[in-house]
This record gives C-alpha cells, structure tokens and sequence, in this order.
C-alpha cells in the first residue's frame, strides 16, 4: 500500500509538471467520457427505465391496419372497438381515449384544457390510482352522471396551483358545472396524445353503433394472465376477418394490430438513440486513441527516466503500475469534468426535446448514470494507459542509457503502434462523418420538398364553435362577420377559415370512399378513398396554395347551389390521368361522421398537394369543400400577413373575440412554427450526430497532428542532413506531409469499408438518398484529406525552417 500511494504522489507530480499534456488529455478524456453519460443518461430513461404502471408489458395499444391504403397503425372507429371488446376473450380490460377538450373560462383569457373522453375501464387498464381524490365510478359512464373529471398532475399545478382542496369542487367546463374528483400521479402519461391534461368518463350511444369509416380512437387493453401478445394477435386477426364478412363495406381489408405500450412508446425512439449511444461510443475511442498517442508520444521523451529505474531495480510491473496510475488520475479528471459537460448536455437535450420522445423531460443524472460513467472510466484508464504502459514498461536500457536522445524513434514497435491509432481515429471518423453527412443531405432534401402551401407569414387559429353554434345557419354567419373583422385589420392580406391545415395535428379530418362517374364502378369495399376539407373561398389565397387548373370557390358556391369541389394534383392524376378534370364529377359513398354519402360533387379546378401529414409523406388524394355549403363547426382562421404574423397574433384573437368574448382557441399557431415543429425529430439526430462528427474530426486531426509534428521533431537531426545535402523546401515539405497522407488514406479506405455496412442501419431516418450515397463518401474523403493535409502542413513547414548546421548538432 505505501508503494501505491508514493505512485499515487509520483504521478501527480509529473502530471502537474506537464501541464499542456494534463490538461489536453483531461479535456479530451471529459469530451468523450460528457458525450456517453449525456446520451446513456437519455437512452436509460427513455428505453431502459420501466414505464410507470402495473405490468405495463402486458398492456397492448391496438390500432387498425389496412394495407391496401398503406396505413399500418389507425386509429379506431367506435363500431369497431364495440365489437372488438364484445367478442374478445384475451384482455382483462379494454378501453378507448377519445382526444377531446373542454373550454374553461376564468378571470383570464378564455382557454382550452384538453379533456380526453375514456371508456369504462380506461385507468384500471393501467393499474393506476389518484394521487389525490380517485378515479372514475362504473355508474358514472352513464348519461346525467357523467359531469366528473379526473386532472393530470401537470394541469393541477400549472392552471390551479396545486390547490388539494380543488378535489370535490365544481368547475364550469363546457358551460356545464362539473365536478373535480382526482389528480393523477406526476409520472401518469400516455404519450399517446400532444398533451394530456384532463379526463372525463364516455358515455356510450347508438351513434357510435355506426361509425366504422371514422377512426380517432386511441385504444389500450390489458393481457388476461397467461395470454401472450401472440395469442391475442391469432384472435384479433380472426375478429377483424369476421368484420370484413359481416361489414364488407367498411371492413374489407381492415385488420389490427396489437403493440405492447412499452414498444409503441420506445419503438420509434430505440433506433436513432441506439445510433446515438453507438456514435457516442466511437467518439470516446477516437478520444482514447488521441490520449494513448500523446502518453505513447511523451512517454519516449521519458524513455531514460524508466531505465535509470529499471537499472536500479524497479520491476517492469513497478513502471506499469506507475503508468497506469497516471492514466487513472487523467481518466478520474476526466470523468469529473465528463459529468460537469453531461449535465449541461442532458439539459440542453431536453430543452431542444423534439416534442415526442417519452419522458424526456424526467432525463436527469441518476445513480445509474454514475455507475455507467465509473465503468466507462475505469475501461478508459485500461484501453488509453495499457498499451503505453506495455510499450514502456520494458525500455532498452543499453540505447536509452547512453548520452543521446535520438533514439526515441529507434523502436519499430512503437512507431507502428502510434501510426496504427492515427489509422483507426480516422476510420471512426469516417464513419461518424457518414452518417451526419447522409442526414444533413436527407434534411436539405426535406427543406427542398413543396409542401403545397407559403408557410412563410401565415397565422392560424383554430376554434371550435360546435356548442355555441348548433345551427349551420349560424355558423356561416359567425364565420362570415369574424372574416370581415379580421379582413380590415392592417397588415391583413387575405383571410380564410378551413377545417384542416397540413400539419396541424389537431385538424379536423376525415375521409370518404368515392367512385368517378362515367368509370367502372370498383367492388363493394374497394372504391378509392378521399380525404376532404372544408374551406373558404378565400383559405387557398391565406394559405399560399396555387391553383392548377380551373377556379377557386367563390360567392356563388353557396349552399342552395349545386355541389362542387376541387380537388388536389394526386386526385386528379389518379381518377382523370392524361385528362383535364374539370367539369368531371365523383359521388361520395357512405361513410364518415357525417352523412354526405349518396352526393355528386362537380369538379370545378385542381389545386396543388398539401402535404397535410408532414413533408416526407406522400400526398394523399383530398378534396375541398366550400365552407358555404357545408359549414363545419370544427374552425381554424388563417390568415396572411404583410409583415411578421406574430406581431398580429393579439389583434387577430381580439377581432375573433368581437364575435364571441368567451370563445377559447385550441390552437394558436405560424405555419412556419408547424413546419419547424414537424422536422424536429429530424431536426434532433442531425444535430446530434453532427456534434459527435465534428468532435470526431477534430480530435481525429490533432491525433494526425500530434503524431506528425512529434516524429518531425525526432526526425531534425535527418531533416538537417538532407537539406545539407541540397533538399529544397518543397522536398522536406512532401517528406512530412506525404507520411500523414499516407496515414490519412489508408484510415479513409478502412472507414469507408466500415460506412458501407453501418450506414445501413440509418436506412429509416434518410429521405430519398441511399446509406450508400456516392457524392457524401467522395464529400467526407476529400473533407479528411483536406484537414490531414493542413494537420500535416503546419509541422512540415515547420521543420523546413531549421537551420541544418543546428540540425546537424541536434541530441
């Protein structure tokens, strides 16, 4: 023990000796070590943790499924789960989350909570209670007794401030006094909505009987004991092949799909952090090797100090234990300033959290982390200090002993050993390289896509005006005077009221089978599917999309006028290709929530694709409606500016609250905002990973550096001679920087080797480029190249200005 702690003072001494070692090695170390506890802190809370509810593996999410139209996980229509939970005998409890909301109106503003209505059985699914008060009665999912809600944690302290006594209270929700009965534990979320903030019980009606076009129900459902996900899957597949007999035309190739919750949640999510995690991983290794070359590169220099040692006595376990222990206080440095760099990456992660990975916002440096990062430093302290601590634990003691200091380049074995690690920080950059380059080029591509509309200077509001307008008459009219108001505010360019808007998750949107007149009429069940949006004259001016053919809405489309629509480019090219669509007509089949089957539509003019589901999925076929001949109490104003719609936002809602003082706004809203949110998972790996790349080939250069510069200063005494001998500048020059090149290019070959198979595994998160892509391997092989080339220049030039007579009495 007293041997250990004299090696102990030993090394920090030496290591406070060589301060410019100590601490680039130290920083380099916490770059590497900061990145993995960051990243580990987000897979570990996110994939690893288990989810906070009672067995939650045996909880299954169920969806429809309908690969014709390509769709593998729907919502569910309400026909369709009273039947599911009817004829099931695999699921203890089964239960629905309709995604609704309430309006509650206080001393403020008037706002909207999200209210999700659930099915009976909804939170014994989950296994979960209240935190305070409880949950819901069975009774009390019947009609007249249904005025109760249950309050997330997050509600009850942002909107109500924690207040215990609130439970039992009333509240006006709706216009209805309804009654606060629980608030739920702070970790109780779905993930299954944007936001959840309250619940309230469903009550059932005859209604719901006939909905099977209409899917917009989350459905969860608990395993009985003993019944695997493979089993309930059997069952379901032979539900929905009842279905399809019984209902052929709605169920016709409509099956389900069973996912466990704790995959449906992680599954998204566990490629790209695992990538992450893996990318992480190959930035601490480029890390290490930075820091192996630097001890192996100042361990020669005290190549006389280990065998004056080992010529007096000390053993060669005695000098590696020496090392090791220097190794251990940079790898502990390191490790401390690692977890000071991961706690403000885990922050800054979370607060660029691209809105719908779970729990995110709960990551944080837990014990689990710190055990992680001990490990990580511990194989750090083997894999940096163990091969320097080989190489010069057994020096020769006969060339290092005599009185020149030229023979530190004499073994071979070391040479090799330092010029192989500069080899493999390269190949790990070149792979991380890879994969930043191909999502940066999947995300230009991405920017580059038409999404069918201007986002830039657009506002949207969206209002629901169902309940304080029940009659369509009065609806038009509420519309009509709010769009006047809104038209003579300055800075208004145009203004127009829709049912849906690309990318807005909460729009209103629906579909209806179809068949084109003057064609074949498809098989019961097989008839092309639409998706129709109700819009205003002047929503396509507002919302920048143009027209291709044909006209827009106008004054005339009215109610009592005969039915027309326009439809999108899709539509248009799949049901009329080669013709010009207008004045064609398609009549609507039944379906849907509401009960347009049996109409003719006229198409009067085609309009380009919204990309309504987000910019990398293809366009779907969609026809409007005009809002006078169908006005929807489902409202989202949107509005064109002349300058900065944000600017306008508090004009907008005071001219809409003209028309109606307590009317509440679920969505507020600039497209540019909706088109920045939609990439923001894109958004997030690119930056991710970009970081790591470039952390990448920046110690990846100063390895090249490091070496190059370290074996140009061993190599003066050659250098002089050859200049004395005549060389000129530019052969010194190519003498120095070819040995880094050639270092660099074989580095470039086995990484490239190594990006063609890893690349692969990012198949999912490109858009319309190939992990194979020519152009991003040529990019990163001449962005290495040049960087070597600079990384070897600067010590080459340097060794060009020596003068040979001092080079030539060079020790």
């Amino acid at each position: 023990m007293q041997t250990v702690w004299q090696d102990l003072r030993y090394s920090t001494r030496m290591l406070l000796k060589h301060p410019a070692y100590s601490l680039l090695a130290v920083v380099t170390l916490a770059l590497g070590i900061g990145a993995n506890a960051a990243i580990f802190s987000i897979v570990n809370d996110v994939l690893l943790r288990s989810l906070p509810y009672e067995e939650p593996d045996r909880i299954v999410t169920l969806w429809e499924n309908n690969a014709k139209e390509g769709i593998a996980r729907d919502d569910v229509s309400p026909a369709n789960f009273l039947d599911w939970r009817e004829r099931q005998q695999v699921f203890s409890d089964i239960a629905f989350a309709n995604p609704n909301s309430m309006d509650y109106v206080s001393s403020g503003e008037p706002e909207v909570i999200r209210a999700d209505a659930v099915s009976k059985g909804f939170f014994q699914v989950f296994g979960a209670g209240a935190l305070y008060g409880r949950t819901f009665l069975p009774e009390e999912h019947e009609a007249g007794k249904n005025q109760v809600v249950v309050l997330s944690h997050g509600v009850w302290q942002r909107r109500f401030g924690g207040d215990r006594n609130l439970i039992g209270r009333t509240l006006t929700l709706d216009g209805q006094p309804t009654t606060v009965v629980g608030v739920m534990p702070p970790d109780f979320r779905l993930y299954l909505f944007d936001r959840e903030e309250m619940w309230a019980p469903q009550v059932p009606n005859d209604a719901m009987k006939q909905q099977r076009k209409a899917t917009y129900l989350k459905v969860i459902a608990r395993l009985k004991p003993g019944v695997t996900l493979a089993q309930a899957q059997a069952e379901l597949n032979n539900i929905a092949s009842q279905l399809a007999q019984e209902n052929p035309n709605t169920n016709q190739g409509i099956g389900i799909t069973a996912v466990t919750l704790p995959e449906h949640l992680k599954g998204k999510w566990r490629q790209p952090l695992l990538i992450l995690f893996a990318a992480v991983g190959l930035v601490l290794l480029i890390a290490c090797a930075n820091v192996a070359n630097l001890a192996l590169a100042r361990g020669s220099a005290r190549e006389r100090e280990f065998a004056i040692r080992a010529a007096v006595g000390a053993g060669r376990s005695r000098i590696m234990r020496q090392l090791l222990i220097e190794s251990l206080l940079l790898a502990l440095l390191g490790c401390v300033g690692g977890l000071l760099l991961a706690v403000w990456g885990v922050n800054l992660i979370v607060a660029f959290n691209p809105g719908d990975i779970p729990r995110i916002e709960q990551v944080s440096l837990n014990g689990l982390t710190l055990a992680f990062v001990s490990i990580v430093s511990l194989l750090t302290t083997l894999f940096f200090g163990l091969a320097p601590a080989l190489q010069l634990s057994k020096p020769d003691l006969q060339s290092a002993l005599k009185d020149t200091g030229q023979t530190a380049t004499a073994n071979p074995t070391r040479h090799r050993l330092r010029n192989s690690l500069v080899v493999a920080q390269i190949a790990l950059a070149v792979v991380l390289l890879a994969g930043a380059v191909l999502l940066l080029r999947s995300f230009v591509g991405l920017l580059k896509v038409d999404p069918g509309f201007a986002a830039e200077k657009v506002v949207a509001i969206q209002a629901f005006i169902w309940d304080r307008y029940n009659k369509a008459e009065s609806r038009e009219l509420y519309v009509k005077e709010t769009l006047e108001k809104i038209e003579t505010l300055p800075g208004v360019e145009a203004a127009g009221v829709t049912t849906a808007i690309p990318l807005l998750e909460s729009s209103q949107t629906s579909s209806l089978p179809f068949a084109v007149e003057g064609k074949p009429p498809e098989q019961s069940g097989q008839e092309p599917v639409a998706q129709f949006t109700i819009a205003s004259a002047n929503y396509f001016s507002a919302i920048g999309a143009r027209l291709l053919s044909g006209r827009l809405f106008n004054q005339f489309d009215a109610k009592d006028t005969p039915r027309v629509a326009l439809i999108n480019d899709t539509m248009a090219k799949r049901n009329w290709p080669g013709e010009n669509p207008v004045g064609a007509k398609f009549t609507l089949k039944r379906g849907g929530r509401d009960a347009r089957g049996g109409t003719t539509m006229e198409v009067i003019g085609v309009v380009t694709d919204q990309r309504q589901d987000g910019l990398e999925k293809t366009a779907r076929q969609e026809f409007f409606i005009p809002y006078a001949q169908a006005p929807s109490g489902s409202t989202i104003f949107v509005v064109r500016t002349k300058g900065d719609p944000n600017a306008l936002l508090q004009s907008l809602k005071a001219r809409i609250w003209e028309s109606n003082k307590t009317q509440p706004f679920y969505a507020v809203t600039t497209m540019d905002q909706l088109v920045s949110d939609s990439l923001k998972a894109r958004r997030f790996n690119l930056i991710l990973l970009g970081v790591l790349a470039a952390l990448a080939l920046t110690l990846a250069s100063i390895g090249i550096y490091g070496v190059i510069s370290f074996t140009t200063g061993q190599r003066t005494h050659e250098i002089g001679v050859r200049m004395a001998l005549g060389a000129q500048t530019r052969d010194i020059i190519k003498l120095v920087v070819g040995e880094g090149l050639t270092l660099t290019l074989i580095g470039i070959v086995i990484g490239l080797m190594a990006s063609f198979a890893v690349t692969r595994f990012l198949s999912s998160l490109l858009f319309n480029i190939s992990p194979t892509d020519p152009f991003t391997f040529v990019f990163i092989s001449i962005l290495l190249t040049s960087v070597a080339l600079l990384a070897c220049y600067i010590p080459a030039r340097r060794a060009t200005k020596v003068d040979p007579l001092v080079a030539l009495r060079y020790e």
